[in-house]
């Protein structure tokens, strides 16, 4: 891979992922602060590196290709820590995951026949959901360890183990398996 300042972004996510899982599970304060560090450089970087690709004219394929993978790898990272948290279900992470390899796949397909696939408006709008959606629980867990008062760490932990983030996490699952049915949709007409 051609070492550029956007492709060094994106394969720092890489390294972000399971450092960030690591902190997230450990499950006390300063782990939680660190895991909310990491995800917050992980998220800039995904701004950045398309953002720095753009200005410095450094886009290419490889580029295009890698960047959405590495996204796929901090967001992965975090869903496995929401699942072995039991926040979310197992196989809310695996339709995700089949979801992530099967776009994967289907983007390696097309360019030997010199075709790229387009990422969707809607694939574009779960990313952005996912990425609200993983925020607020890193956020609230983070905060739950700064209150002393065990009453305001149950309270938050009814937040986050709660139905309204179980099907939330239901409509990124059911939206993400729909983006999958667009690619595709998209790969067979070309």
């Amino acid at each position: 891979m051609k070492k550029t300042i956007p492709n060094i972004l994106s394969m720092s996510r890489i390294v972000i992922a399971p450092l960030f899982l690591i902190f997230f599970i450990s499950n006390n304060k300063e782990s939680a602060i660190w895991s909310l560090i990491l995800f917050a450089i992980g998220a800039l970087t995904d701004y950045f590196d398309g953002w720095l690709a753009r200005k410095m004219q450094a886009t290419s394929k490889l580029g295009g290709f890698f960047d959405p993978l590495a996204d796929k790898f901090l967001t992965t990272a975090a869903f496995l820590a929401f699942v072995l948290m039991k926040i979310i279900p197992f196989w809310m992470l695996a339709v995700i995951i089949l979801r992530d390899f099967g776009t994967t796949f289907l983007r390696l397909l097309p360019s030997a026949k010199n075709v790229s696939i387009v990422t969707s408006k809607s694939a574009k709008i779960k990313t952005f959901i996912q990425m609200l959606f993983i925020s607020v629980l890193i956020g609230l867990h983070t905060m739950k360890f700064s209150f002393e008062d065990p009453n305001l760490k149950l309270a938050i932990d009814g937040i986050i183990y709660s139905h309204t983030t179980y099907f939330t996490m239901l409509g990124i699952t059911i939206l993400s398996a729909w983006t999958l049915v667009e690619y595709i949709y998209q790969y067979r007409k070309n």
